[in-house]
């Protein structure tokens, strides 16, 4: 892992966390956090100056609050919706932590975010460039960050 990318990786998390979803994140994670599954994720892949993906793996209890929160309803919104809305929560953080990296002149491209199937392996062997977990609740995200060669 690249240690000078985690801190703005976690940056990018907690304030996309606290700005989108009105989720307030802790940087340690208590005994529960630390235990709770991450059964949920989504992924946006990126190229420009260099290539890479950002993962959001979230603890799927989660998942209505944090649709719920960013959608201004009190109502739990079914599934596909959720997942949309941790698509699009994946896609600003990845998006506000490439211009911390790189510099606010360069140009990535994102694709659309993916869900990914709990388990799989990415056949891109892209490796792990940083890792950031916020404690949430009862439960944790972990957001990791891999790139094809030296960011920044």
């Amino acid at each position: 892992m690249i240690s000078n990318l985690e801190t703005p990786l976690y940056k990018a998390a907690a304030s996309t966390f606290e700005d989108l979803a009105m989720m307030f994140p802790s940087r340690e994670l208590d005994e529960l956090q630390q235990v709770a599954p991450t059964e949920t994720g989504v992924c946006v892949r990126f190229a420009g100056p260099f290539a890479g993906r950002l993962e959001v793996h979230l603890t799927t209890a989660l998942l209505p609050t944090l649709a719920a929160n960013m959608l201004g309803d009190d109502e739990a919104t079914d599934e596909s919706v959720a997942r949309d809305a941790l698509g699009e929560l994946a896609n600003v953080i990845c998006g506000n932590v490439l211009p911390a990296i790189a510099g606010s002149k360069e140009v990535f491209h994102l694709s659309a975010p993916a869900h990914l199937v709990p388990g799989a392996v990415d056949p891109s062997g892209l490796p792990l460039a940083a890792r950031a977990q916020l404690g949430l609740d009862e439960g944790r995200a972990e957001i990791r960050l891999f790139v094809a060669g030296e960011p920044g």
